[in-house]
Formats: structure tokens, C-alpha cells, sequence
């Protein structure tokens, strides 16, 4: 009687220490990727203010041949300094992702080891009988969690680490693409596209 206790207990713990030990590591893998995001994102608005600065002096001091061109290499220098530390993030957030989803996939591995063990264990001694397919499907319900904390991680991550950094590249590529439009008859185009200046009596009601 005692061992059959024993037994049952030791069915009901197992996957109950398994899904414990993984809502652990999601949460902690969660909240440090998020950190890792956070920090980043501080970095980029960091990154920004610093950058405008440049720019206005850029404009002020404009007419002074060297010390624009001392403020085009500060410029140069920090994107050079903000890219490295920003990458640095992202590899960072890829090893936290990557240790995280070896934790999962090893305790799925044992929590998958359990359930073969008790359906072997139901079909032994009780053949396939409505009490098989009952233990099955609690085994199944475990399974839940697993597949819900493989697609968080990998909703939290997807954006940053997929295509091998080009989605950041391209972010990168959009926030600073006005720098590339060295010419006044380019930036013009944009006015006129999404700022254009009314013709001669339009607006006021009256006909041209």
C-alpha cells in the first residue's frame, strides 16, 4: 500500500517539479531578455539626443571649415561607438535565448520521458482502455505550457535576432536616413510630397 502511494506521488510530482523548473527559467529568460531591450532602447534615445546636439552645431558652426569637419569626425566616431555597444546588446540577448531554450528543450525532453514512461506503464498492465486514453490526455494538458513559452520567446526575440540582424539594420537605415539626402533638391522632393505648399487661392474659398 505504501509503495502504491509512494508511486502515485512520485506520477503526480515529477511533471508537477518539471513545469515548475520551467515556468522558472521562461520567467527569468523573459525578464532578462526584456532588460537587455529596455537598455538598448535607452541607449538609442541616449543616442539621439546626443546626435541632435551634433547636428545643431553642425548648422551653427558650419562656416568654420575645420571645426566642422572636427564635428563630422566626432559624429562618425560616435555611430561607430553607439553600433558597437547596440550589437553588443543583441548578442547578448541571442545568448540569453539560445541558454534559455536549451533549459526548455531539456526539461520538454524530460517531461516527455515521464508521460512514455506512465502510458507504457497504463498500457502494460491495462491495455487500451479508457483509462489509457484518460492518462494521455492529462499528459497532454503538461504540454501546454510548453508550447506557450516557446512562442512568447520567440514573439519577445523574432524582430531583433531573425534574418541575421537585417531588420535592425534597417531600422538603423530608416532613423538616420536623412542624413543621406546630401542634396537640397532631395529633401525638397519630401517637402513636397508631405508638406506642399498651397497653390495661389486654394484654401481660402475663393477660385484661382
Amino acid at each position: 500500500m505504501t509503495e502504491v502511494i509512494l508511486i502515485k506521488y512520485l506520477n503526480e510530482g515529477i511533471p508537477l517539479l518539471l513545469l515548475v523548473g520551467m515556468g522558472f527559467i521562461l520567467y527569468r529568460g523573459l525578464k532578462r531578455n526584456q532588460t537587455l531591450l529596455s537598455e538598448r532602447e535607452e541607449l538609442l534615445k541616449r543616442y539621439l539626443l546626443f546626435r541632435g546636439d551634433f547636428q545643431i552645431r553642425l548648422k551653427v558652426y558650419g562656416e568654420d571649415e575645420k571645426l566642422h569637419q572636427e564635428l563630422l569626425k566626432n559624429i562618425s566616431e560616435s555611430w561607430k561607438n553607439f553600433k558597437k555597444t547596440s550589437d553588443q546588446y543583441l548578442h547578448l540577448l541571442s545568448q540569453n535565448t539560445a541558454k534559455t531554450k536549451r533549459f526548455l528543450w531539456v526539461l520538454t525532453l524530460g517531461l516527455f520521458l515521464n508521460s512514455a514512461r506512465l502510458l507504457i506503464d497504463e498500457y502494460f498492465f491495462f491495455g487500451l482502455q479508457s483509462r489509457f486514453f484518460y492518462t494521455a490526455g492529462g499528459e497532454l494538458s503538461h504540454y501546454v505550457l510548453v508550447i506557450l513559452g516557446f512562442f512568447l520567446l520567440r514573439s519577445q526575440t523574432h524582430r531583433f535576432l531573425s534574418l541575421k540582424g537585417e531588420s535592425t539594420k534597417m531600422e538603423r537605415e530608416i532613423l538616420f536616413y536623412s542624413n543621406s539626402l546630401s542634396k537640397i533638391g532631395e529633401k525638397e522632393v519630401l517637402y513636397d510630397e508631405f508638406s506642399p505648399l498651397e497653390k495661389e487661392g486654394e484654401g481660402d474659398g475663393k477660385e484661382a
